[in-house]
């Protein structure tokens, strides 16, 4: 048996997409994304820049760590940090093609990396809506996008959106050439069974690695869209011991990045609201 969770595997498999120097955007309610961040500057990317809790610019600071304390106490991270930077300023450099990455979360995901966060049944009629913000410029603008999703199934991953929130691969990307987009667009997926990526002449999603103890053919029937698969699918690599102690003891001792996962939610809450209430 593994001697870590799902959870803790695709943290470190989403911390390894940031590379040392990145500036990244962040939302403050993506505590899986947030971990991953974490673990990155406490690792391989100690010159990591990113923005956090929405107001704090973060290069060797704020010296608090702990995601769970800051979710607290919002203010344990701005009076640590060196520097505010607003939303506005957030969007200018965006804008100005000056991020490098981030990390989205979407309800649905097709075969080109489009994304759905917006809504589910009809435009006219639709049985859920979602907040569908801060994604279609990120799409657009941010050099690399890293996808996530917490549960690996057909509704997720479809052939044809409910609601094209973003707009990943179409076209076989020509489209971000003939439009001018700065950014790339989505260069990963991590999910429960498996990374994906887009590397192939159509910018179709392919299958990079499969975790520990998946099978290929398990991806295939979770996927709605036909998948690219290689002749060989490697074996996802699962955390290091260091990356573990890291994550446990450092960056997210209460693992608030459960409360992403359905399975773990109420567990999850009910450690973080006894921990809130015991400050």
């Amino acid at each position: 048996m593994p001697d870590y969770e799902i959870d803790e595997l695709m943290c470190a498999l989403m911390a390894r997409e940031i590379r040392d120097g990145d500036w990244v955007n962040h939302g403050a309610v993506v505590p899986l994304a947030g971990a991953a961040l974490m673990l990155a500057r406490n690792t391989h990317a100690p010159n990591l820049d990113f923005f956090y809790l929405g107001t704090v610019f973060n290069s060797v600071d704020p010296a608090e760590n702990d995601l769970a304390k800051m979710m607290f106490e919002p203010r344990l991270a701005m009076t640590s940090s060196r520097c505010l930077i607003s939303h506005h300023d957030i969007l200018s450099l965006t804008l100005r093609g000056r991020c490098d990455f981030q990390f989205l979360r979407p309800i649905q995901i097709d075969a080109h990396g489009s994304v759905n966060v917006s809504l589910i049944g009809s435009h006219e009629a639709p049985r859920y809506r979602f907040h569908g913000i801060a994604v279609a410029d990120a799409m657009v603008l941010v050099n690399r996008v890293g996808l996530y999703v917490t549960e690996h199934e057909p509704r997720v991953f479809v052939e044809e959106l409910a609601f094209r929130t973003g707009t990943g691969h179409v076209e076989a990307g020509a489209w971000r050439k003939r439009v001018g987009a700065p950014g790339q667009g989505p260069v990963s997926v991590t999910t429960p069974l498996c990374v994906m990526d887009f590397e192939t002449p159509e910018r179709r999603a392919r299958l990079r690695s499969v975790h520990p103890g998946v099978s290929v053919e398990e991806v295939v029937a979770a996927t709605g869209f036909e998948l690219v698969i290689p002749g060989e699918v490697p074996e996802s690599a699962p955390p290091s011991a260091g990356e573990l102690r890291v994550l446990r003891e450092v960056v997210d001792p209460l693992a608030t990045r459960k409360t992403e996962f359905k399975q773990w939610r109420a567990e999850a809450n009910a450690r973080l609201a006894a921990a809130r209430a015991a400050r």
